[in-house]
Protein backbone atom coordinates (compact mmCIF):
# COMPACT_ATOMS: atom_id res chain seq x y z
CA UNK A 1 0.00 0.00 0.00
CA UNK A 2 1.56 3.76 -0.86
CA UNK A 3 2.39 5.81 2.01
CA UNK A 4 4.75 8.66 2.41
CA UNK A 5 6.13 6.53 5.05
CA UNK A 6 7.09 4.23 2.50
CA UNK A 7 8.85 6.46 0.49
CA UNK A 8 11.19 7.91 3.17
CA UNK A 9 12.32 4.47 3.94
CA UNK A 10 13.01 3.73 0.41
CA UNK A 11 15.28 7.20 0.27
CA UNK A 12 16.96 5.90 3.65
CA UNK A 13 18.01 2.85 2.20
CA UNK A 14 18.89 4.36 -1.21
CA UNK A 15 21.17 6.85 0.80
CA UNK A 16 22.85 4.04 2.85
CA UNK A 17 23.89 2.38 -0.54
CA UNK A 18 24.98 5.60 -1.70
CA UNK A 19 27.26 6.22 1.53
CA UNK A 20 28.67 2.31 1.02
CA UNK A 21 29.31 3.29 -2.69
CA UNK A 22 30.90 6.57 -1.92
CA UNK A 23 33.38 6.19 1.30
CA UNK A 24 35.67 3.75 -1.30
CA UNK A 25 36.65 7.40 -2.73
CA UNK A 26 38.77 10.44 -1.18
CA UNK A 27 37.87 13.88 -1.12
CA UNK A 28 34.22 15.60 -2.04
CA UNK A 29 33.17 11.87 -2.65
CA UNK A 30 33.51 10.59 1.01
CA UNK A 31 32.50 13.38 2.42
CA UNK A 32 29.42 13.59 0.69
CA UNK A 33 29.07 10.13 2.15
CA UNK A 34 29.20 11.31 5.54
CA UNK A 35 27.11 13.98 4.98
CA UNK A 36 24.12 12.04 3.22
CA UNK A 37 24.42 9.02 5.82
CA UNK A 38 24.37 11.44 9.03
CA UNK A 39 20.89 13.14 7.25
CA UNK A 40 19.71 9.39 6.65
CA UNK A 41 20.65 8.42 10.16
CA UNK A 42 18.96 11.25 12.02
CA UNK A 43 15.80 10.88 9.49
CA UNK A 44 15.66 7.08 10.48
CA UNK A 45 15.84 8.35 13.82
CA UNK A 46 13.35 11.33 14.01
CA UNK A 47 10.51 9.26 12.12
CA UNK A 48 11.22 6.60 14.69
CA UNK A 49 10.73 8.83 17.54
CA UNK A 50 8.43 11.50 15.97
CA UNK A 51 6.18 8.10 15.37
CA UNK A 52 5.92 6.77 18.57
CA UNK A 53 7.89 3.69 17.87
CA UNK A 54 10.81 4.62 20.10
CA UNK A 55 10.93 2.32 23.36
CA UNK A 56 13.07 3.40 26.82
CA UNK A 57 14.98 0.47 26.47
CA UNK A 58 16.49 1.44 23.04
CA UNK A 59 19.95 2.52 24.18
CA UNK A 60 21.52 3.01 20.60
CA UNK A 61 18.95 5.49 19.50
CA UNK A 62 18.96 7.49 23.14
CA UNK A 63 22.52 7.57 23.06
CA UNK A 64 22.22 9.01 19.15
CA UNK A 65 19.97 11.58 20.27
CA UNK A 66 21.77 12.76 23.36
CA UNK A 67 24.93 13.45 20.93
CA UNK A 68 23.42 16.15 18.53
CA UNK A 69 24.49 14.77 15.46
CA UNK A 70 23.10 17.90 13.70
CA UNK A 71 25.92 19.77 14.60
CA UNK A 72 28.63 18.04 12.33
CA UNK A 73 26.15 18.24 9.50
CA UNK A 74 27.41 22.38 8.27
CA UNK A 75 31.43 21.53 9.25
CA UNK A 76 30.72 18.65 6.88
CA UNK A 77 28.74 20.59 4.44
CA UNK A 78 31.21 23.43 4.02
CA UNK A 79 34.17 20.73 3.92
CA UNK A 80 32.55 19.75 0.88
CA UNK A 81 32.16 22.77 -0.84
CA UNK A 82 35.69 23.47 -0.36
CA UNK A 83 37.14 20.52 -1.77
CA UNK A 84 34.83 20.54 -4.68
CA UNK A 85 35.59 24.11 -5.53
CA UNK A 86 39.20 23.24 -5.47
CA UNK A 87 40.76 19.86 -5.35
CA UNK A 88 43.39 20.96 -4.05
CA UNK A 89 42.34 21.95 -1.14
CA UNK A 90 44.00 20.54 2.11
CA UNK A 91 42.75 20.57 5.69
CA UNK A 92 44.73 21.73 8.51
CA UNK A 93 44.76 21.45 12.24
CA UNK A 94 42.56 25.14 12.59
CA UNK A 95 40.10 23.80 11.17
CA UNK A 96 39.08 21.19 14.20
CA UNK A 97 37.60 24.42 15.22
CA UNK A 98 34.39 24.16 13.03
CA UNK A 99 33.94 20.84 15.16
CA UNK A 100 34.05 23.01 18.19
CA UNK A 101 30.23 23.37 18.94
CA UNK A 102 30.10 19.28 18.53
CA UNK A 103 33.10 18.87 20.83
CA UNK A 104 31.84 20.91 23.97
CA UNK A 105 28.63 18.82 23.73
CA UNK A 106 30.10 15.70 23.58
CA UNK A 107 32.37 16.80 26.25
CA UNK A 108 29.58 17.86 28.66
CA UNK A 109 28.17 14.34 27.93
CA UNK A 110 31.11 12.64 28.89
CA UNK A 111 31.86 15.05 31.82
CA UNK A 112 28.68 13.62 33.59
CA UNK A 113 29.51 11.15 36.13
CA UNK A 114 28.82 7.01 35.40
CA UNK A 115 25.94 7.23 37.79
CA UNK A 116 24.86 10.49 36.40
CA UNK A 117 25.00 9.31 33.25
CA UNK A 118 22.59 6.44 34.11
CA UNK A 119 19.98 8.98 35.53
CA UNK A 120 20.16 10.93 32.33
CA UNK A 121 20.03 8.51 29.84
CA UNK A 122 17.20 6.87 31.72
CA UNK A 123 15.59 10.84 31.27
CA UNK A 124 16.46 10.79 27.94
CA UNK A 125 14.91 8.04 26.99
CA UNK A 126 11.58 9.17 28.78
CA UNK A 127 11.52 12.07 26.89
CA UNK A 128 11.96 10.52 23.63
CA UNK A 129 8.98 8.08 24.38
CA UNK A 130 6.95 10.65 24.78
CA UNK A 131 7.72 13.14 21.90
CA UNK A 132 5.27 11.57 19.63
CA UNK A 133 2.43 12.47 22.03
CA UNK A 134 4.00 16.18 22.33
CA UNK A 135 2.57 19.18 20.32
CA UNK A 136 4.27 20.61 17.51
CA UNK A 137 5.27 23.79 19.20
CA UNK A 138 7.97 22.11 20.96
CA UNK A 139 9.97 22.12 18.31
CA UNK A 140 11.22 25.31 18.49
CA UNK A 141 12.56 24.72 21.99
CA UNK A 142 16.02 26.51 22.43
CA UNK A 143 18.44 23.93 21.78
CA UNK A 144 16.96 22.97 18.55
CA UNK A 145 16.62 26.66 17.35
CA UNK A 146 20.68 26.96 18.57
CA UNK A 147 21.27 23.85 16.45
CA UNK A 148 19.13 24.89 13.13
CA UNK A 149 20.52 28.27 13.48
CA UNK A 150 24.25 26.31 13.17
CA UNK A 151 23.44 24.82 10.43
CA UNK A 152 22.21 27.74 8.63
CA UNK A 153 25.00 29.91 9.27
CA UNK A 154 27.50 27.21 7.48
CA UNK A 155 24.61 26.97 4.59
CA UNK A 156 24.52 30.35 3.70
CA UNK A 157 28.06 30.91 3.68
CA UNK A 158 28.73 27.81 1.38
CA UNK A 159 25.91 29.17 -1.13
CA UNK A 160 28.55 32.20 -0.76
CA UNK A 161 31.41 30.13 -1.52
CA UNK A 162 29.94 27.91 -4.36
CA UNK A 163 28.13 31.54 -6.25
CA UNK A 164 31.72 33.09 -6.06
CA UNK A 165 33.04 29.93 -7.73
CA UNK A 166 30.41 29.94 -10.24
CA UNK A 167 31.50 34.35 -10.85
CA UNK A 168 35.40 32.89 -11.31
CA UNK A 169 35.58 30.09 -13.32
CA UNK A 170 31.80 30.77 -15.32
CA UNK A 171 34.25 30.21 -18.84
CA UNK A 172 35.30 27.09 -17.28
CA UNK A 173 34.05 23.34 -17.72
CA UNK A 174 32.39 23.19 -14.32
CA UNK A 175 28.93 21.96 -15.39
CA UNK A 176 29.31 18.51 -13.48
CA UNK A 177 30.65 20.80 -10.39
CA UNK A 178 27.92 22.94 -10.31
CA UNK A 179 25.36 20.19 -10.39
CA UNK A 180 26.66 18.40 -7.09
CA UNK A 181 27.18 21.88 -5.15
CA UNK A 182 23.28 22.90 -6.46
CA UNK A 183 22.06 19.44 -5.62
CA UNK A 184 23.38 19.25 -2.51
CA UNK A 185 22.55 22.80 -1.48
CA UNK A 186 19.43 22.41 -2.43
CA UNK A 187 18.73 19.31 -0.48
CA UNK A 188 19.81 21.64 2.92
CA UNK A 189 17.35 24.32 1.76
CA UNK A 190 14.66 21.98 1.25
CA UNK A 191 15.57 20.14 4.58
CA UNK A 192 15.31 22.46 6.87
CA UNK A 193 12.30 24.88 4.66
CA UNK A 194 10.03 21.64 4.74
CA UNK A 195 10.58 21.10 8.25
CA UNK A 196 9.54 24.44 8.85
CA UNK A 197 6.60 24.57 6.66
CA UNK A 198 5.32 21.20 7.94
CA UNK A 199 5.81 22.31 11.86
CA UNK A 200 4.55 26.02 11.41
CA UNK A 201 1.48 24.73 9.42
CA UNK A 202 0.59 22.32 12.16
CA UNK A 203 0.48 24.51 14.93
CA UNK A 204 -1.29 26.70 13.00
CA UNK A 205 -3.60 24.23 12.04
CA UNK A 206 -3.55 22.60 15.30
CA UNK A 207 -2.77 19.60 13.86
CA UNK A 208 -1.77 16.08 15.61
CA UNK A 209 0.93 14.43 14.83
CA UNK A 210 0.87 11.50 12.50
CA UNK A 211 3.11 9.29 10.38
CA UNK A 212 2.41 11.66 7.49
CA UNK A 213 3.15 14.79 8.40
CA UNK A 214 6.47 13.64 9.78
CA UNK A 215 7.12 11.55 6.34
CA UNK A 216 5.65 15.29 4.65
CA UNK A 217 8.65 17.08 6.59
CA UNK A 218 11.25 14.63 5.42
CA UNK A 219 9.97 14.25 1.82
CA UNK A 220 12.03 16.80 -0.07
CA UNK A 221 15.20 15.13 1.06
CA UNK A 222 14.29 11.90 0.21
CA UNK A 223 13.92 13.55 -3.41
CA UNK A 224 17.17 15.18 -2.84
CA UNK A 225 18.94 11.77 -1.74
CA UNK A 226 17.34 10.02 -5.22
CA UNK A 227 18.78 13.25 -7.33
CA UNK A 228 22.13 12.08 -6.22
CA UNK A 229 21.79 8.48 -7.44
CA UNK A 230 21.06 10.55 -10.76
CA UNK A 231 23.80 12.20 -10.69
CA UNK A 232 25.94 9.45 -9.99
CA UNK A 233 24.83 7.53 -12.78
CA UNK A 234 25.51 10.89 -15.26
CA UNK A 235 28.52 12.08 -14.02
CA UNK A 236 30.15 9.95 -11.87
CA UNK A 237 31.39 9.98 -8.20
CA UNK A 238 31.84 14.37 -7.08
CA UNK A 239 35.32 15.26 -8.89
CA UNK A 240 36.66 18.64 -7.01
CA UNK A 241 37.33 21.26 -9.72
CA UNK A 242 41.36 21.84 -10.25
CA UNK A 243 42.20 25.60 -10.70
CA UNK A 244 44.68 26.16 -13.50
CA UNK A 245 47.48 28.71 -13.27
CA UNK A 246 47.80 31.73 -15.35
CA UNK A 247 49.96 32.03 -17.82
CA UNK A 248 51.83 35.30 -16.22
CA UNK A 249 51.79 33.06 -13.03
CA UNK A 250 53.70 30.19 -14.12
CA UNK A 251 56.84 28.97 -13.49
CA UNK A 252 59.77 28.38 -16.60
CA UNK A 253 58.96 24.73 -15.32
CA UNK A 254 55.41 24.86 -15.96
CA UNK A 255 55.67 26.22 -19.14
CA UNK A 256 57.75 23.15 -20.10
CA UNK A 257 54.47 21.29 -18.37
CA UNK A 258 52.08 22.59 -20.43
CA UNK A 259 53.78 22.46 -23.69
CA UNK A 260 53.87 18.49 -23.23
CA UNK A 261 49.85 18.85 -22.91
CA UNK A 262 48.19 17.89 -26.25
CA UNK A 263 46.21 21.19 -27.62
CA UNK A 264 42.81 19.47 -27.78
CA UNK A 265 42.49 19.03 -23.83
CA UNK A 266 39.77 21.12 -22.25
CA UNK A 267 40.61 23.82 -19.73
CA UNK A 268 39.75 21.34 -16.54
CA UNK A 269 41.76 18.19 -17.90
CA UNK A 270 44.84 20.78 -18.45
CA UNK A 271 44.51 21.68 -15.01
CA UNK A 272 44.62 18.58 -13.97
CA UNK A 273 47.43 17.63 -15.78
CA UNK A 274 49.24 20.81 -14.64
CA UNK A 275 48.29 19.66 -11.05
CA UNK A 276 49.39 16.37 -11.63
CA UNK A 277 53.23 17.20 -13.00
CA UNK A 278 53.50 19.89 -10.46
CA UNK A 279 53.01 17.13 -7.94
CA UNK A 280 55.14 14.73 -8.94
CA UNK A 281 58.23 17.52 -9.69
CA UNK A 282 58.21 19.33 -6.46
CA UNK A 283 57.43 16.64 -4.47
CA UNK A 284 59.72 14.59 -5.78
CA UNK A 285 57.08 11.72 -5.88
CA UNK A 286 58.72 9.78 -8.59
CA UNK A 287 62.31 8.95 -6.55
CA UNK A 288 60.06 6.59 -4.22
CA UNK A 289 60.64 3.31 -5.69
CA UNK A 290 57.30 1.95 -4.74
CA UNK A 291 55.19 4.89 -5.65
CA UNK A 292 52.14 4.12 -7.49
CA UNK A 293 49.06 5.46 -9.15
CA UNK A 294 46.66 4.93 -6.65
CA UNK A 295 48.80 6.78 -3.89
CA UNK A 296 49.39 9.69 -6.76
CA UNK A 297 45.32 9.98 -6.92
CA UNK A 298 44.81 9.89 -3.52
CA UNK A 299 47.36 12.56 -3.36
CA UNK A 300 45.28 14.42 -6.28
CA UNK A 301 41.80 13.79 -3.95
CA UNK A 302 40.55 11.97 -7.48
CA UNK A 303 39.93 8.67 -8.68
CA UNK A 304 42.40 6.07 -10.34
CA UNK A 305 40.21 6.07 -13.01
CA UNK A 306 39.53 9.39 -13.61
CA UNK A 307 43.64 9.85 -13.36
CA UNK A 308 43.90 7.12 -16.26
CA UNK A 309 41.82 9.28 -18.28
CA UNK A 310 43.73 12.36 -17.66
CA UNK A 311 47.29 10.80 -18.11
CA UNK A 312 45.89 9.54 -21.48
CA UNK A 313 45.77 13.05 -22.60
CA UNK A 314 49.03 13.49 -22.01
CA UNK A 315 52.34 13.47 -24.22
CA UNK A 316 53.59 10.67 -22.27
CA UNK A 317 50.56 8.38 -22.55
CA UNK A 318 50.04 7.26 -19.24
CA UNK A 319 50.98 6.82 -15.54
CA UNK A 320 54.40 4.90 -15.69
CA UNK A 321 55.45 6.45 -18.80
CA UNK A 322 54.94 10.00 -17.34
CA UNK A 323 56.94 8.55 -14.30
CA UNK A 324 60.03 6.66 -15.85
CA UNK A 325 60.27 9.71 -17.92
CA UNK A 326 61.05 11.93 -14.71
CA UNK A 327 63.24 8.97 -13.34
CA UNK A 328 65.42 9.19 -16.64
CA UNK A 329 65.17 12.97 -16.47
CA UNK A 330 66.71 12.86 -12.45
CA UNK A 331 69.33 10.47 -13.72
CA UNK A 332 70.54 12.10 -16.52
CA UNK A 333 70.68 15.37 -13.70
CA UNK A 334 72.73 13.31 -11.50
CA UNK A 335 75.33 12.22 -14.01
CA UNK A 336 76.20 15.78 -14.75
CA UNK A 337 76.53 16.17 -10.62
CA UNK A 338 78.09 12.65 -9.45
CA UNK A 339 82.00 12.22 -9.99
CA UNK A 340 82.21 9.05 -12.53
CA UNK A 341 83.61 7.11 -9.01
CA UNK A 342 79.49 6.57 -8.75
CA UNK A 343 78.13 3.33 -9.41
CA UNK A 344 75.49 3.89 -12.25
CA UNK A 345 73.12 0.96 -10.31
CA UNK A 346 73.20 3.30 -7.40
CA UNK A 347 72.17 6.59 -9.04
CA UNK A 348 69.53 4.77 -10.52
CA UNK A 349 68.03 3.27 -7.00
CA UNK A 350 68.51 6.57 -6.03
CA UNK A 351 66.23 7.97 -8.83
CA UNK A 352 63.16 5.96 -8.41
CA UNK A 353 64.38 2.52 -10.72
CA UNK A 354 64.29 -0.90 -8.49
CA UNK A 355 66.45 -3.27 -10.44
CA UNK A 356 69.12 -3.24 -13.05
CA UNK A 357 67.47 -4.29 -16.04
CA UNK A 358 64.26 -2.06 -15.96
CA UNK A 359 66.54 0.81 -15.45
CA UNK A 360 68.81 -0.39 -18.85
CA UNK A 361 66.09 -0.81 -20.63
CA UNK A 362 64.04 2.73 -20.03
CA UNK A 363 66.93 4.33 -20.15
CA UNK A 364 67.51 3.52 -23.83
CA UNK A 365 64.07 3.97 -24.80
CA UNK A 366 63.88 7.22 -23.76
CA UNK A 367 67.36 8.42 -24.68
CA UNK A 368 68.05 5.75 -27.34
CA UNK A 369 71.87 5.00 -25.36
CA UNK A 370 72.61 2.69 -22.65
CA UNK A 371 72.81 4.37 -18.92
CA UNK A 372 77.32 3.70 -19.52
CA UNK A 373 77.02 5.20 -22.99
CA UNK A 374 75.44 8.23 -22.07
CA UNK A 375 77.76 8.93 -18.82
CA UNK A 376 80.71 8.34 -21.34
CA UNK A 377 78.96 11.13 -23.45
CA UNK A 378 78.62 13.76 -21.10
CA UNK A 379 82.28 13.04 -19.72
CA UNK A 380 83.67 13.46 -23.65
CA UNK A 381 81.41 16.77 -23.74
CA UNK A 382 82.73 18.20 -20.78
CA UNK A 383 86.28 17.42 -21.65
CA UNK A 384 85.64 18.97 -24.72
CA UNK A 385 84.32 22.04 -23.37
CA UNK A 386 86.57 25.24 -22.86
Amino acid sequence: MFSFSNIVALGCIQACIQSMYLLGFSGPGRLLAVFILLISTNMCVGFYVDGGLFKPDMLPITIWESLNSYLLLGPIFMAFVMTMTDSAYRFNKKDVIHLLPFLVWVGYLCSISLHEQSDFLAEQAVNLHTVSTRPFTERFSIIPLVTAGHFCLYLAYGSWQIFMFWLKQRNSSIFSQLCWLLVVTLICCLMMVSVFIVSVTAVIMELDKSDMLIALSYLSTVVGIFSISYLLICYGRPAGFNRVLAKEDMTDTAKDLAEQIKPEVSTQQKGLLMLVEQELRTNKLHLQPDFSQIQLAEKLNISRHQLSDVLALHSSGGFYELVNQLRVDAVIEELGKRPKSDRLINIAYDCGFNSKSSFNQVFKKYTGKTPSQYRDMVKTSRAESP
